[in-house]
């Protein structure tokens, strides 16, 4: 193992990643956790099919007998993205959690790669 790649030890505990590492990982899951995802998509799609209901509203009141059916699914969509982003915002991923997980994720690894030698 280079030195950079080596576990430090500090206070009887093998540190398997700088600050550095430690603080973009956390970047890193919050910036790819499902609930943005999913929230971007029906917010988009939200947006799109409420556009579509107020474009052309006779087509699928037609079809739905009087009902908006893209103006109300449309609102729902994006009201569903919403609150997909609102959980996000107040119940993050903890960032103890995502180093944890990574660091016995590293510690796996190191114990695999010492019974492989």
């Amino acid at each position: 193992m280079t030195q950079e790649t080596a576990p430090q030890e500090a206070a009887g505990k093998k540190e398997y990643f700088t600050e550095e590492e430690k603080a973009e990982m956390v970047r890193s899951t919050h910036r790819s956790d499902l609930r943005r995802i999913l929230g971007m998509i029906f917010v988009v799609y939200g947006i799109v099919v409420f556009a579509v209901g107020l474009i052309d509203p006779a087509a699928d009141v037609a079809k739905t007998t009087g009902l908006p059916i893209n103006l109300w699914t449309g609102g729902l969509m994006f009201l569903a993205g919403l609150v997909f982003f609102i959980w996000d915002h107040f119940n993050p991923v903890p960032a103890e959690d995502i180093i944890a997980s990574a660091e016995e994720s590293a510690a796996q690894a190191a114990a695999q790669g010492d019974k492989a030698e």
